[in-house]
């Protein structure tokens, strides 16, 4: 089954890629109010006892590189979605 997803285009660009079986998403935000969502993204896959679900790494200019398990996919962008940064997700 393939997801379709639309991002808040005004505060930031999105990008993903397949990473050998991982998806790797770069987030770019256009201003420093970033870090809130980003924190609570972290939290709730920390939550679990699986220490290989995502990988966050922060960059300088407000650039994140989130490295995402196959199995953690839809998670992932359901948390993004909570966070308000996908704006919109479709089961196609």
């Amino acid at each position: 089954m393939n997801i379709a997803y639309k991002f808040n285009d005004q505060i930031l660009d999105l990008k993903e890629e397949v990473n050998g079986d991982d998806f790797e998403f770069t987030l770019t935000f256009f201003d420093n109010n970033w870090k809130k969502e980003i924190e609570k993204i972290r939290e709730y896959f920390n939550s679990n006892t699986i220490l290989t679900d995502i990988h966050i790494y922060i960059h300088p200019n407000n650039k994140i590189q989130i490295i995402v398990r196959k199995d953690f996919y839809n998670e992932f962008l359901i948390q993004l979605f909570r966070q308000q940064l996908v704006q919109e997700i479709k089961w196609i």
